[in-house]
């Protein structure tokens, strides 16, 4: 039965239905509407920081019935801003937490997307300091590409004002309010970069706070207080402390040195235990996780003795915050 099913699919016919079937559930996949909701809603399109692998580097959008927004653009975490239907089509912009490299990376790629799903403003990427450089460098390495695009397609399809990315210079406190919802920005601990921020949104009664990369300070203390949802970079010491060691010992103390630097600027699990115990956020889940666990064991040593309240994030995880509901409902891949 089996060689006969293998045999089939080599003929032209079978292959031909097979083709038919599949991009015709592929057509309807991609025309399903997406779900509307009361809530203010979170979605995990990149949990993973440059150590490690199977994850796509940090992103996370922020969706309300009249807002989206990216905090970073880290590399692959459009193909999963697609995977799980984000509506593309109405992106309002992406908020930059800072400028290391797995933070913008698809920068571009998430304006192509939306461009290409009929967004009908130009992107803002908003950022601090420095984020002029970084769109305009990005606007002048994919001019070519947006010409190219433009000319094939057509002008109606795809027009050229569109594509170039605009931007906007944060500083800390409130940065956007738009109807009930209120965009704030706060200082993060992430030296030697400077400014770097992380960013809460209150949204009718709901709040998240998005911390990019940090360790623990003042503001974060802050920022927390009283809301219902934490996204925090978190750092296994155990497990980075083990990595660098390991390379040493096999002959390889570049790599061991740079790995023992992230230690300097970004929050240890224990610190982030400490945070909850000292504040009132209500959940707290580890994003940008250093390193990626490959394995259950790390993921073991990862959520060594954190609260009930506390998780892993994942790719393709959310999180549903109902309105007039103190309410957390997580969705996991």
């Amino acid at each position: 039965m089996v060689v006969t099913a293998r045999a089939l699919i080599k003929v032209p016919a079978v292959q031909d239905t097979l083709l038919e079937r599949g991009t015709a559930a592929i057509a309807k996949r991609g025309s399903t509407p997406f779900p509307e909701s009361d809530s203010l809603r979170v979605f995990v399109c990149g949990s993973a920081s440059p150590l490690g692998m199977g994850q796509a580097q940090a992103c996370i959008a922020v969706i309300t019935p009249e807002h989206f927004f990216l905090i970073d653009s880290g590399a692959g975490s459009t193909n999963n801003i697609n995977r799980m239907g984000l509506p593309l089509n109405r992106l309002d912009g992406v908020l930059l937490t800072h400028f290391h490299s797995d933070h913008i990376a698809e920068i571009y790629e998430v304006n192509l997307a939306s461009w290409v799903q009929a967004r009908p403003q130009p992107l803002i990427i908003y950022g601090p300091q420095g984020v002029d450089e970084v769109t305009n460098a990005v606007n002048a390495g994919y001019r070519q590409d947006r010409v190219y695009r433009t000319s094939h397609h057509g002008a109606d399809l795809l027009p050229p004002a569109l594509g170039i990315l605009d931007h906007e210079t944060i500083t800390p406190g409130v940065i956007l309010q738009d109807g009930e919802l209120t965009i704030s920005a706060y200082v993060a601990e992430h030296p030697p970069i400077e400014p770097a921020v992380g960013y809460r949104f209150d949204y009718r009664g709901r709040s998240v706070v998005i911390s990019g990369d940090s360790n623990v300070n003042g503001d974060t203390m802050k920022i927390v207080d009283g809301a219902d949802l934490l996204l925090h970079d978190a750092l296994s010491l155990p497990t980075v402390t083990a990595l660098s060691k390991a390379l040493g010992s096999a002959g390889q103390p570049r790599q061991s040195r740079i790995v023992a630097d992230v230690m300097d600027y970004h929050a240890s699990t224990d610190s982030l235990i400490k945070l909850g115990e000292n504040s009132n956020v209500d959940m707290v889940a580890f994003y940008h996780l250093v390193p990626v666990p490959q394995v259950s064991v790390v993921e073991d040593v990862f959520i060594r003795g954190v609260p009930d309240n506390f998780l892993l994030a994942k790719d393709l995880m959310s999180f549903e915050l109902p309105i007039g509901s103190a309410e957390i409902l997580v969705n996991k891949p």
